[in-house]
């Protein structure tokens, strides 16, 4: 009897384990995406002029819930994110959240019926992850691959690969140019820097996007 009560023992928890273990990483960004392309197509919102701020609202509030913001932010900054005080994350990735939001979000209404095909999902080291991806357009399939981290129990989307081009690498090089940790004085004068540059181009992008809808 003692026998078999080890096996069924080590059945039961590994089953408990499996109900309570996270949503798998492929499943988890299924989920995110089909939730934006829900809402791209929903009737409402298609070709509805009047309704698309509401509806850019609604992807944004749905990217949200799948991409985590802020380990996009501690990565793209680098080494030196362990030198920002907390406010100065806090403002980061605030600052760089809306800057990835008015530089993407018009670029995802653009989405016109293109099919996801998920081909591989790949767990690193047990807390990160890998999934492979196509975007299948008229000429060409384009591979895009979504690096997830397990946190809270939840696979969060914190870097993109775009043909080859990491959305992280990409912007922490341009941050790297702008970042001098070399003294003290340099970095809290950089630092400022990178701020003004971040909020500069923030509002170019909004006047930009204000200016195409007045010439509409």
């Amino acid at each position: 009897m003692k026998k078999i009560i080890f096996p069924l023992i080590l059945l039961f928890l590994l089953s408990a384990g499996q109900a309570f273990a996270a949503q798998a990483p492929m499943e988890r960004l299924k989920d995110g995406i089909q939730g934006v392309i829900n809402i791209l197509e929903g009737p409402q919102y298609k070709g509805v002029e009047a309704k698309q701020n509401e509806m850019t609202e609604k992807i944004r509030e749905t990217i949200k819930n799948f991409f985590n913001f802020t380990e996009l932010s501690k990565r793209s900054i680098g080494r030196p994110w362990l030198q920002f005080t907390p406010e100065e994350r806090s403002r980061f990735v605030g600052l760089f959240t809306s800057l990835l939001e008015q530089t993407y979000l018009e670029k995802i209404r653009d989405y016109s019926g293109e099919q996801v095909v998920y081909d591989k999902e790949t767990i690193i080291k047990g807390k990160y992850a890998q999934v492979d991806t196509r975007l299948v357009a008229t000429d060409k399939d384009i591979p895009v691959f979504y690096r997830m981290k397990l946190e809270n129990d939840e696979w969060d989307v914190y870097d993109v690969k775009i043909e080859g081009v990491s959305l992280v690498n990409n912007y922490r090089t341009q941050f790297a140019g702008i970042l001098d940790t070399s003294t003290d004085k340099k970095f809290a004068e950089t630092k400022a820097e990178l701020f003004k540059r971040m909020e500069e181009k923030i509002k170019s992008l909004e006047n930009k996007k204000t200016d195409t809808k007045k010439s509409k």
